[in-house]
């Protein structure tokens, strides 16, 4: 059996590295990591500085005391498009000359400027067709990510998406219920995702502008503080002094209009598709992402939602060796790990 990959999430402002060992009956945790990346190191998904991005992998690696070099890693934002579509029912050859169709009607860049992949989801329905799920990426930015984990000293041998490696991670520690319908929205530094999973299916995937940025921003503007004070600000802990500070109450009024701006944006996305699709109802909305802890933000999209909200911790759901991990650290940089969680789910070769 090929042994677990090591999941790598290369976001906007850090990469993140969370390495799992399967068990019979649960998985454990074996490593676990955040390195900061430069400002301007990613732009708009698309990789701007190789050197600060591979120096800041390498730099991980070696802090962590990484062991393996196998890595899957996801791809995001404007650079990838995920289709779910409903065609007649087929298979082998047919299907392929099929799903290269699709790709020109669905794909609006030159085929050989994007890799594609697809899986099927239903092979037959009651009407004769069948449900797939078709992925492309700009091949540009598929390069520009496994150079850099190359010239990290490390191994890329799978390629996911975020939305994917979210909807795994929560898979794999939840679970889903037929016949029930979830949203993920995972809360990035510049951009958010909203995946919406029906009978443990993706059925939807949309990446929204607003982010952690638009938090962080608004506090900097409207206090006056610098990046790192409006960052700690965010999340609840203290400025320029340190968590021990009292926040100001200027920043619960901030972080509780930009809560309702951002709800609201995500709310919209959330009723497009459920205008659309026959018989569905939301059951319950996961948060991750570094911005899922903005204090004001969960209530906020529950009150919109009307539907439970929990703040996604993929650590809870296996097993951690508290003599080797620090706990509290885990629990603080949960809903961050959950991307690289996922992808640390996926062995070489598997789809």
């Amino acid at each position: 059996m090929a042994r677990q990959c090591i999941g790598l999430d290369i976001g906007s402002s850090s990469v993140k590295l969370v390495q799992v060992k399967a068990s019979r009956k649960s998985f454990s945790l074996q490593n676990f990591g955040i390195e900061p990346l430069p400002p301007g190191a990613i732009v708009d998904g698309a990789i701007a500085n190789h050197g600060a991005v591979a120096e800041s992998i390498r730099n991980l690696s070696k802090r962590i005391h990484l062991r393996g070099k196998d890595i899957a890693l996801a791809v995001s934002g404007n650079s990838v498009i995920v289709r779910r579509l409903h065609i007649p029912a087929m298979q082998g050859p047919a299907l392929a000359e099929q799903m290269e169709w699709e790709v020109k009607q669905n794909i609006p860049f030159a085929r050989d400027e994007v890799i594609v992949d697809w899986e099927v989801l239903v092979p037959r329905t009651s009407d004769g067709q069948m449900e797939v799920v078709l992925v492309a990426a700009k091949r540009e930015i598929v390069e520009q990510y496994f150079e850099a984990v190359k010239a990290a000293g490390l191994n890329p041998v799978v390629v996911d998406t975020d939305a994917f490696a979210m909807q795994n991670a929560i898979e794999s520690a939840t679970g889903f219920t037929d016949n029930e319908t979830v949203a993920v929205i995972n809360i990035g530094a510049h951009f958010s995702t909203i995946v919406i999973v029906s009978n443990g299916k993706p059925v939807f995937h949309r990446n929204l502008a607003a982010g952690g940025d638009t938090f962080t921003e608004a506090i900097r503007h409207r206090l006056a503080v610098g990046m790192d004070g409006a960052e700690a600000y965010k999340v609840g802990g203290g400025g320029s002094m340190g968590a021990a500070e009292v926040v100001p109450q200027e920043v619960h009024r901030v972080l509780a209009q930009v809560s309702e701006q951002v709800s609201s944006e995500f709310q919209r996305t959330i009723d497009f598709y459920l205008g659309d699709a026959v018989g569905a109802n939301l059951a319950r909305v996961f948060l991750t992402g570094g911005s899922a802890l903005v204090p004001q933000l969960p209530k906020a999209i529950q009150d919109r939602a009307r539907v439970p909200v929990a703040i996604f911790d993929p650590f809870a759901s296996i097993a951690v060796d508290a003599k080797r991990f620090d706990v509290e650290y885990l629990r603080a940089n949960a809903p961050v790990a959950t991307v690289a969680f996922g992808l640390s789910l996926r062995r070489p070769g598997d789809k």
